[in-house]
């Protein structure tokens, strides 16, 4: 099956502020494997490592050229109150503006104020917000020195995570995903064993594990990892529609249909639905 026209949602299982972020994955030609970095940002990422400090520096918030005049404004008006808001109020302003873009899907903007109040308020909680958006706008990142930066910002944002709390298993899974989009791509395979290591049944890692065996075409390995998930948590149905692509791709295609049956049946997302179609379209 020619993997071009397959779009495997992999969407944030339970909310956007980084409880539970994984990948957006789109399996084609042009997507990122193990034996070549994401988005062929082989240049870019050469010297990073060593340029890179734990504490990155906030990205500039300037993406409002891109929104229409409409959202523009909305984010104008917010802005002008959070410029004017006192320190006791930055940070219900700040928030007001990371909502705002998160539902514009401007994740970068948005991870730059969550990392903002995270400079007001440095608990474990805030730094997991900011680096879950700034995981999320890696993710979502479609030019190669974008993705660099955003895993570079992920990265410190995280590292301040485990160096609060070495036992954070979210913020070591999703921070181990953006070295896989360096030069670098086995230390954070090496991450995400340690993490299943310490809890063999920990769904992020697991399903990161099943998404980076999908980029370097190991179906077997990806169905073993999903089949995992579901059967600690038959509900999670992003883990179905993969582990549904994957046995597509092996050509089992009665598992296959089974599987991708009960996304359509059990899903209430469109883009679930219209992704187990598309697969279903092609193995009938």
């Amino acid at each position: 099956m020619q993997k071009s026209f397959i779009a495997i949602i992999a969407t944030a299982i339970v909310t956007i502020v980084g409880l539970y972020s994984l990948p957006k994955v789109v399996v084609d030609n042009e997507k990122k494997t193990l034996q070549q970095p994401a988005k062929e940002n082989v240049a870019a990422t050469a010297n990073r490592d060593k340029n890179v400090k734990s504490d990155a520096p906030s990205v500039t918030e300037n993406h409002t050229e891109s929104l229409s005049v409409e959202q523009q404004q909305v984010i104008s008006n917010l802005k002008d109150v959070y410029i004017k808001s006192s320190a006791k109020n930055k940070t219900a302003a700040a928030n007001a503006l990371i909502l705002q873009f998160v539902q514009y899907t401007r994740f970068d903007s948005a991870a730059y104020y969550a990392n903002e109040v995270a400079k007001f308020e440095p608990s474990e909680s805030n730094l997991m917000k900011a680096g879950g958006l700034y995981y999320e706008a890696f993710t979502y990142a479609l030019d190669n020195d974008k993705t660099v930066r955003m895993g570079e910002l992920t990265r410190g944002i995280y590292q301040k995570v485990l160096d609060k709390n070495p036992n954070n298993l979210l913020a070591k899974t999703n921070m181990a995903m953006t070295y896989t989009a360096t030069q670098t791509p086995m230390q954070g395979i090496m991450m995400l064993r340690d993490v299943i290591a310490k809890e063999p049944d920990y769904e992020p890692a697991l399903f990161s594990l099943g998404i980076l065996s999908i980029r370097s075409n190991q179906f077997g390995k990806a169905v073993d990892r999903f089949k995992q998930i579901l059967l600690n948590n038959p509900a999670n149905l992003k883990a179905a529609l993969n582990l549904g692509y994957c046995l597509a791709e092996l050509d089992r295609k009665t598992e296959a249909r089974q599987i991708l049956g009960q996304v359509l049946s059990n899903s209430k997302d469109p883009q679930e639905k219209a992704a187990a179609n598309d697969i279903l379209s092609k193995i009938n």
